[in-house]
């Protein structure tokens, strides 16, 4: 079966999607809803999942961190962090499996407000999972700069009901200004986890929604936008699949400045090659949730079989020409964002390494996370791929280009790498951190969100707020 990516294909399953644009573009919009929300991080911020929509994790502006010391640590979490921590107007902002956001100062890593969003839902009211004790807020969250809103995603249970709601918070105050209940009539809620990271665009909060660890229940991938205003419809787009094809990875769903949304899933449940259900591929939504194009490998139906999923980390947008994409299978594809090809219809693919998590980019190397491997710096070309090196073992984490080094974090320990060679530059002892943790980059710091505490390192510089 082929299918090719056409920009004119009408949606099977309408909904909306989103646009956005740079933070200066932002800063002379303040208060009004924009395309462009969260396009980039910029002056030290770092405001969603990798710093910016493309999911690049690198921190453009900053002093260098090398050599690197502790500045601060906060250790009165109420639950483990698995979303990335989030820098903003010299703040820190964190929140926990136990539904409470924490805003730290920058400087001193004292608390500026914190705000419990309600209680958390047991673990033993879930069909399957991994997270314990409780399930909360799992997800990367997201700031709009020109609103000074800062969006949540969480698990609630109320009156012992599940409920999935998205809340908006000021930065300044951790007020609450709205909270509203998105859960979907057809789908079973126990069974749906909302684990990757938040975007914006378009003036809509993007959420996407996956399954518990062991693919157990009756779950749909989904993709949900919710307007930042906090009425309105909440447009929605189904993977056209019987069950599974997750949106679950913790980088997110990528935006392109044209507007097109990208959108990576796991194995769906289809076992013939004549019934495609995009299952292990790559989707572009259109402003309106319209399916625009997909790619999967020519092994999807395998995939799907050996729960392979493609989608364990973002489809990492490297410019207007080409996406990366790798996932369990180990292989990295290389993909043209304006025409996705279909089946087989990659650019470009090579060997890499199994992958979950978050990737990094800075020309021309792609930087990917290697889970009980070492991270795997990729070279990029016009239509090709290769390996450039790869890292020392254990050097296995998410990684983030900042300070001019490229840092992960894994077994306790946190580690920056020379970008061009993999060389061991930077070990420093750190928190405990969750899975698929990755460091924040911004105002001069280094920041790991982990099991029961945050901390944030510094160059010889210091905190630039």
């Amino acid at each position: 079966m082929s299918l090719t990516a056409r920009r004119d294909v009408p949606s099977i399953c309408k909904g909306a999607a989103a646009l956005f644009a740079s933070t200066a573009v932002l800063a002379g919009l303040a208060g009004a809803p924009s395309r462009a929300a969260g396009a980039a991080s910029s002056g030290g911020s770092w405001t969603t999942y990798g710093g910016a929509m493309s999911r690049d994790s690198i921190q453009p502006v900053g002093p260098a961190l090398h050599p690197l010391h502790l500045a601060w640590r906060f250790g009165r979490l109420d639950g483990a962090i698995y979303g990335e921590p989030l820098i903003f107007d010299r703040r820190v902002y964190v929140a926990t499996e136990n539904d409470t956001v924490d805003a730290l100062s920058v400087r001193t890593g004292r608390l500026a407000w914190q705000r419990h969003l309600g209680a958390p839902v047991p673990a033993s009211g879930l069909p399957c999972g991994d997270i314990t004790p409780s399930v909360g807020v799992t997800s990367t969250m997201v700031i709009d700069p020109a609103r000074h809103e800062l969006f949540v995603s969480a698990a609630v249970d109320v009156d012992g009901q599940y409920r999935h709601e998205v809340l908006a918070l000021s930065t300044a105050t951790g007020e609450i200004r709205w909270r509203r209940d998105v859960d979907r009539s057809w789908w079973d809620r126990p069974a749906q986890l909302q684990r990757a990271a938040l975007a914006l665009s378009d003036g809509r909060v993007i959420v996407g929604f996956g399954g518990n660890y062991g693919d157990c229940a009756q779950y749909r991938g989904t993709v949900l936008a919710v307007p930042e205003s906090g009425g309105g419809r909440i447009l929605s787009y189904v993977v056209p699949t019987s069950r599974e094809g997750a949106v679950w990875a913790p980088s997110g769903i990528s935006v392109r400045p044209s507007g097109d949304l990208y959108v990576a899933t796991g194995n769906g449940a289809s076992t013939s090659a004549s019934h495609y259900d995009e299952g292990d591929s790559v989707i572009e939504l259109s402003p309106t949730l319209a399916r625009l194009g997909v790619f999967a490998p020519h092994r999807w139906l395998a995939d799907n079989e050996r729960d392979g999923d493609l989608g364990s980390a973002a489809p990492m947008l490297l410019g207007d020409r080409r996406a990366l994409i790798v996932g369990k299978e180990a292989t990295g594809y290389l993909l043209d964002p304006s025409r996705l090809g279909g089946i087989g219809g990659e650019m470009a693919r090579a060997p890499v390494c199994f992958s979950q998590g978050g990737d990094a980019w800075r020309p021309p190397l792609a930087y990917v996370a290697c889970p009980g491997g070492s991270l795997t710096a990729v070279r990029v070309g016009a239509r090709s791929l290769r390996v450039a090196w790869r890292g020392p073992p254990g050097t296995s984490g998410s990684p983030t280009l900042a300070g001019g080094l490229v840092f992960e974090v894994s077994d306790g320990t946190l580690r920056g790498l020379a970008p061009s060679t993999g060389k061991l530059v930077v070990t420093m002892p750190a928190i405990a951190t969750e899975h698929f943790a990755a460091p924040s980059a911004g105002e001069g710091l280094l920041v790991v969100g982990g099991t029961d505490a945050v901390e944030a390192f510094v160059g010889p510089r210091g905190v630039r707020a």
